[in-house]
């Protein structure tokens, strides 16, 4: 072929796969809403947003008068915040409660979430930006009526206000102060959180509450009102198939499981509530694959820590010891696996392994309440060897 016929040809091959046309990218359907029963419930009012984050007048006048002092002598916004909390707090004391921020100065305290609310109310006044950091810790849970309920923790950061930089600086992350009321030790970062983590949170702690107390009606208006801030949130998905439970609609509880496990907004927590349903229903090839997702979805030190528990109440003692010892090279600090480790030991008649691990978990936590039961077993056991 000559040589001006075979350009020729090449050219037409090349305009004609530029004129076909290209497939533009499809964007995906909608992820539909979470199921919800609403018809099983009786709509009811909740508290409004900007009430979670009122303070009293009087408050807010004596704030700003300690603030404007204060910026005057030239410190920094977030660190005056953070100087009259200090003052302010040192009369606060922890409560298994979450307040608003004018019921924390009413009852003097209140769970971190509390807190964290009461210090938004100072930044708002104050015009302070703020970020969030979720973090895990052994999880702390009750088990009522088969649904396990996990809190969790919030540390609150109070960014600088912004300056001027010059054109040829960057900031790459902005300078703050972080406050966290109740520190542990054995604390883990988890992700990034932002203000409307913060109302989500707020409201499905209270969700919770009026759940446990029978409250149906409230604990789905408060679940309802979370959503609107975190619909993603497992957490809060799985507090809405346990209201479902707990209200008697079992079908309605697991058309929500399957909704979160079919999008993926799962969690642990979510998974053990899960399980339990299809164990309850006598679900087997479910349960099994629950029980399979659990150990492969784990991620944490703390989702670890809980498989090994299940393992031990299954009498699978190797592979909580597996697990466990897992958990204790990454995160050495942690008590908890030292305690469920001597907790196998125990169950294996070596005594004083089990004391030793005791010992262990002790010396590492820093929490005053876990400190007394590691203590009341190492007196019981130190009793047993001695006899």
């Amino acid at each position: 072929m000559p040589a001006r016929l075979w350009l020729l040809s090449l050219l037409t091959v090349l305009l004609s796969a530029c004129a076909s046309p290209q497939k533009s990218p499809t964007t995906p359907p909608p992820r539909p809403d979470m199921p919800f029963n609403h018809a099983l419930f009786n709509p009811v009012a909740v508290l409004d947003e900007q009430s979670i984050f009122a303070l009293p007048e009087l408050e807010q006048q004596a704030f700003l008068t300690y603030y404007q002092e204060h910026i005057l002598a030239g410190m920094r916004g977030d660190r005056i915040i953070y100087e009259y909390l200090h003052d302010q707090l040192e009369e606060f004391h922890y409560r298994g409660e979450t307040y608003s921020a004018t019921e924390s100065l009413q009852y003097g305290g209140g769970n971190c979430i509390s807190l964290a609310v009461l210090t938004q109310a100072y930044a708002f006044v104050a015009g302070i930006d703020t970020r969030y950091h979720k973090v895990a810790s052994a999880p702390v849970y009750q088990q009522v009526a088969d649904t396990i309920l996990i809190s969790s923790h919030f540390k609150t950061k109070l960014l600088a206000p912004e300056q001027q930089e010059q054109e040829d600086w960057i900031t790459l992350i902005r300078p703050g102060t972080v406050i966290d009321y109740f520190p542990a030790q054995d604390a883990i970062f988890v992700a990034s959180a932002r203000y409307k983590d913060l109302v989500a949170k707020f409201y499905a702690n209270l969700a919770v509450k009026a759940m446990l107390a029978d409250e149906f009606d409230l604990s789905a208006a408060r679940i309802l009102r979370a959503r609107s801030y975190a619909p993603d949130d497992p957490e809060l998905i799985n507090i809405a198939a346990v209201l479902h439970r707990r209200a008697g609609d079992l079908k309605g509880a697991e058309t929500i499981y399957q909704y979160a496990d079919q999008h993926r907004l799962t969690s642990h927590n979510l998974l053990s509530n899960y399980l339990v349903l299809a164990k309850e229903q006598q679900a087997t090839a479910l349960a099994a694959r629950l029980e399979q997702q659990l150990e492969d979805d784990a991620k944490t030190p703390f989702d670890f820590l809980m498989n090994a528990r299940s393992a031990i109440a299954k009498g699978q003692l190797k592979k909580a010891s597996r697990l466990l010892v897992n958990v204790v090279k990454e995160t050495p600090y942690l008590p908890e696996p030292y305690f469920e480790l001597a907790k196998i030991s125990y169950l294996q008649g070596d005594h004083d392994t089990a004391r030793q691990l005791l010992e262990q978990a002790i010396e590492k936590t820093s929490d005053p309440e876990k400190s007394r039961v590691f203590t009341a077993k190492h007196s019981m056991l130190q009793s047993l060897t001695e006899q």
